[in-house]
């Protein structure tokens, strides 16, 4: 492949995350090098580094770049989460090769963090609470400690959906899987 010269970050990030999936097609992800990718790239291995850190770094930078651009994703809405999840879902679907190949090749775990990061948990602030009558943790309905514990329950819920769906070969549409995560 001929070399890249002059490319601006996100086409050697494009080409890069490109260049993995490919060589996953034909290799395992755990015997594929750098030096691999940056060569089916068509940059040099130092341009590799500059951009990405690891060829894990470009697995989550995969996974992420596959989600909606979604302004609203840290606020998940209370009362229509089904409109919510949907554009998810339908994202997953339009690259089912790419996830289906990743979770065949035992990385769909790092889907896990890419969610995390994606619905922005780690912003959600920690609250310290106090004891309340029963012994429970005091706190607001909304308050820190209960958007966080309820994030963290809806990104598993929708990450256990996933590794599902992945296990059925992506059969179910995105508005079937939509249902499903709303009724559960």
């Amino acid at each position: 492949m001929p070399r890249r010269k002059d490319l601006d970050y996100n086409l050697i990030q494009s080409c890069v995350e490109k260049a993995l999936l490919q060589l996953m097609k034909t290799k395992n992800y755990n015997d594929i090098a750098v030096g691999e990718i940056a060569r089916q790239a068509g940059i040099h291995r130092a341009t590799f580094y500059r951009h990405f850190t690891s060829k894990e770094e470009v697995l989550r930078c995969c996974l992420f770049e596959m989600l909606p651009k979604n302004s609203s994703a840290t606020e998940v809405p209370k009362t229509d989460f089904e409109s919510f999840i949907y554009p998810v879902f339908q994202a997953f679907y339009e690259n089912r090769e790419q996830l289906l190949l990743l979770n065949k090749a035992g990385l769909s775990g790092q889907l896990l963090n890419v969610l995390k990061e994606y619905f922005s948990f780690d912003e959600i602030p920690d609250a310290a609470g106090t004891a309340d009558a029963a012994g429970g943790i005091s706190d607001t309905q909304d308050g820190p400690n209960i958007r966080k514990f309820r994030m963290a329950y809806r990104i598993g819920g929708i990450y256990s959906c996933l590794l599902l769906w992945f296990s059925h070969d992506m059969r179910e549409t995105p508005a079937e899987m939509t249902k499903i995560a709303a009724s559960v």
